[in-house]
């Protein structure tokens, strides 16, 4: 497979009983979640990576689509899942992970991961997309957001030598009002909720206000979530400097469910 296209394509890896349906950000696609899918493949887990509708493709075709779309492509992730694995698991970064609060808000799935899931995002721009909408279609990132030479954050945009990502450089602001209504839509349900659930949370995220994890922490606290915070990366926890630490949290915290199934 072509480098360029392997980075847009959705993977799959057989495994155990237990599934993690993995899903990418806003504007991003499955090369976000790659390595992670590929180091808990190799520690047993089957992992599922899904690609949103109108990601890997151009900022154009994202223009078209909406949260409902990504809210059923996530479904039919668990639904694939499902069909050889007892439990999933779902395990999503910035806007994925307010898609796999979704699942759980309407009981698909059996535990969650969520990195950087925005409840309130840091550029303040963002929630007055509606008012220029009228005046632009489509927003470019901030320069300090984008890809440089050395490693940095914001919007997706952290790079990590010799991990690559595709990633849209300019925002659909019909998009961009529709993940706004969808975190509007998702923190009213937060408290329906029952699954295990492991929230992380980068402190230099610049993309995500790092108060969201808190504001979902408190709305969950009836499953006593589990909070973990990381120093050293910026918003694509995945790609981050500490992402074998990551990694490795995430496979201790799907552990519980191998020990549930053996009850």
């Amino acid at each position: 497979m072509e480098p360029q296209r392997r980075l847009v394509e959705p993977f799959y890896f057989s495994g155990n009983r237990v599934g993690c349906l993995l899903v990418h950000g806003f504007s991003g696609s499955p090369s976000e979640m790659r390595w992670l899918g590929e180091r808990l493949a190799r520690l047993g887990w089957t992992v599922h990576g899904i690609l949103l509708s109108g990601h890997g493709t151009t900022p154009e075709q994202m223009a078209k689509t909406r949260w409902e779309d990504w809210a059923k492509d996530a479904e039919a992730g668990v639904k694939k899942l499902r069909e050889t694995c007892n439990t999933v698991i779902g395990i999503g970064l910035s806007m994925g992970g307010l898609l796999t609060l979704h699942l759980a808000t309407l009981g698909l799935i059996d535990g969650i991961v969520t990195m950087n899931a925005p409840m309130v995002l840091a550029d303040r721009r963002t929630r007055y997309a509606q008012l220029f909408r009228p005046f632009m279609a489509f927003v470019g990132k901030p320069k300090s957001h984008r890809i440089t030479s050395k490693p940095t954050s914001g919007w997706g945009t952290e790079e990590v030598p010799s991990l690559d990502r595709f990633v849209y450089e300019r925002i659909p602001v019909d998009g961009l009002i529709s993940l706004n209504r969808g975190i509007r839509q998702v923190r009213s349900k937060l408290t329906a909720i029952t699954c295990p659930a492991l929230l992380m949370q980068s402190r230099a995220d610049l993309t995500v206000n790092p108060i969201s994890v808190q504001i979902i922490k408190k709305q969950i606290q009836h499953v006593n979530p589990i909070v973990q915070y990381w120093e050293k990366s910026g918003h694509i926890l995945t790609l981050g400097r500490e992402r074998e630490e990551v990694a490795l949290k995430v496979h201790e915290f799907l552990l519980q469910f191998v020990t549930q199934e053996s009850r």
